[in-house]
């Protein structure tokens, strides 16, 4: 890694492994391949990458946040959990405004990807990014796991690139993804293997320049009514969720996005998931509740703390609250909340976890997000002792 002026440590003078994980929520069971690189030669230049994208990513999402306030298009679909999406779905149902709701997948986004192609886009959107003013530089932050950008290179030349510097770096590390499998070594000539540190943020602008370009095209065309359409869409990596699209993307997202990422839909226009999400349209809102691809394994699932076991009891509690926080966020109707927390409380008290210590952490979970639990009305006493029947 001379070349990038980047020093290995012995353990990483070595090439990713691939292995698998079984799906066996799927029926059949299917598999998911990853590249395990957490000690290889590319993992520093990765991270490094990693930081810079996650700086560009936020620098066009600051741009599009300026163009949707002044003139009410959105033009950054990218999302990095699903607050954003209730934030959405709040101000539709002030106004019954819920029409329909569809949900779209890249079925095989990381291993379809060509080359030339996430070269080119990933230059353009780098490209896009920087500017002859404050934004020339790029400094790498290490030990803070940060970027920041800067008007001047400074004396940390190792730690900083310029667009043109940054887009070679990107360029190489895309040329040289190689896997060891078993005794066999191959070299991925057609998309990016999972694992890879900066991979998800390579996904992501790849289809976030297909997509900025084409609402673009259609606002240079005035097509303002297709634009419109398209203000309320979301999109984590591969999953794609439109609200109030009227299925216009059915007909439109081979013009968005390159013949070799298909696009499929869930088909439905009235219920669907998205993320954590279950959403379903009903006297025309959309109502909420959490959705967990768990809850329909046919086998049980080991997680939490188990209190029996040698570990601090004090910082277990912490387990509750988290998921309470998650419960809340995600479900508009206090009576889904209840089911959720109450199969929980089952769960952690069949794990030692004490029932009285378990009502204290609510009441101070209640009062510190109130703004959680205001919208069911119930006082936090009531509240857990019907989590509790």
């Amino acid at each position: 890694m001379s070349k990038h002026n980047i020093k290995l440590e012995d353990d990483q003078k070595r090439l990713p492994f691939l292995y698998w994980i079984p799906k066996m929520h799927k029926t059949p069971s299917k598999q998911r391949y990853i590249a395990a690189s957490h000690s290889c030669s590319t993992k520093p230049l990765s991270k490094m990458i990693t930081y810079c994208l996650k700086l560009i990513q936020q620098t066009h999402t600051n741009y599009c946040k300026t163009i949707a306030k002044n003139r009410g298009y959105n033009r950054m679909w990218i999302v990095d959990n699903s607050i954003k999406v209730l934030e959405e779905l709040r101000k539709f149902n002030d106004d019954n405004l819920a029409k329909n709701i569809r949900t779209y997948d890249f079925s095989t986004l990381y291993t379809s990807i060509p080359h030339k192609d996430l070269k080119k886009e990933i230059a353009w959107v780098i490209s896009e990014s920087f500017n002859n003013d404050t934004r020339r530089f790029i400094h790498i932050d290490v030990w803070n796991k940060g970027a920041r950008w800067s008007k001047t290179r400074g004396k940390e030349e190792n730690l900083v690139w310029n667009k043109d510097e940054l887009i070679g770096h990107v360029k190489w590390l895309i040329d040289n993804i190689y896997v060891v499998c078993g005794d066999s070594l191959f070299k991925q000539d057609i998309g990016i293997p999972m694992g890879t540190d900066c991979a998800p943020f390579l996904a992501n602008l790849f289809l976030y320049a297909f997509e900025y370009k084409w609402l673009l095209k259609k606002l240079e065309d005035k097509d303002f009514d297709t634009l419109n359409k398209f203000k309320h869409c979301f999109r984590y990596i591969d999953d794609l969720l439109c609200l109030n699209n009227d299925q216009l993307m059915e007909s439109v997202m081979t013009d968005i996005y390159p013949k070799e990422l298909a696009l499929t839909s869930d088909n439905a226009d009235f219920q669907s998931h998205y993320l954590d999400l279950d959403i379903m349209i009903r006297d025309d809102k959309f109502h909420t509740k959490l959705f967990d691809k768990r809850d329909a394994f046919n086998f049980q699932i080991v997680n939490f703390p188990d209190l029996s076991g040698n570990i601090p009891n004090k910082h277990s509690y912490g387990v509750f609250v988290s998921q309470l926080i998650r419960y809340a966020r995600c479900c508009g109707d206090v009576t889904d909340f209840i089911d959720r927390t109450k199969t929980l409380i089952d769960k952690l008290t069949k794990q030692n976890f004490l029932l009285g210590q378990l009502r204290r952490v609510f009441e101070r979970f209640a009062e510190t997000h109130y703004e959680l639990l205001f919208k069911y009305s119930v006082p936090s006493s009531t509240l857990f002792d019907s989590c509790c029947c």
